[in-house]
């Protein structure tokens, strides 16, 4: 039987491949999302740097243990979890108690991600399912925002961000 040389192949997207792989793709995202984050840790100030780090730490820190007792290879190192822990403390309220971040980190990935299927086949962005959770949780907290550029945002935390209170009255 003759060689026919290329062949047309029906098969999911992407249809054209390039050289990028998806961890590159994904560092780049990252990189993209930085001027964004560098501006909220600019306008709120100490309660949003802290809100994006303990986001941004539960989201890889849960990532990689339902990684390790699924018995998978971590899956850290490709960035997604990244952007999913920098979506999702973009979203949050700066000064809202760390321990919700957290929880909400949690459930971003637990949810959001594995119980989807993984990367690339969840229906709902993870960090939208995390918001969406602790948004109808606790409504009041979730919309409870501190005022941008505030004087002595460097200098200050909210007395709600290190406490076990949900809002205060």
């Amino acid at each position: 039987m003759r060689d026919r040389g290329k062949t047309l192949e029906i098969r999911t997207s992407p249809h054209i491949l390039s050289g990028y792989s998806v961890d590159s793709i994904m560092f780049n995202v990252v990189l993209a999302l930085l001027p964004a984050t560098a501006f909220a840790v600019f306008a709120f100030g100490l309660p949003g740097l802290l809100t994006l780090t303990m986001a941004l730490a539960s989201c890889v820190l849960t990532e990689h243990v339902i990684c390790r007792a699924t018995g998978k290879a971590t899956t850290v190192g490709d960035w997604s979890v990244t952007i999913t822990g920098l979506l999702y403390g973009l979203t949050l309220p700066p000064g809202l108690p760390l321990w919700l971040v957290a929880v909400g980190g949690l459930i971003c990935v637990a949810v959001g991600t594995a119980l989807f299927g993984g990367r690339g086949f969840y229906t709902v962005n993870p960090a939208v399912v995390g918001r969406a959770v602790l948004h109808a949780a606790i409504p009041v907290a979730m919309t409870s925002w501190l005022p941008g550029f505030a004087g002595g945002r460097f200098r200050s935390l909210p007395s709600s961000t290190l406490t076990w209170a949900v809002c205060e009255a």
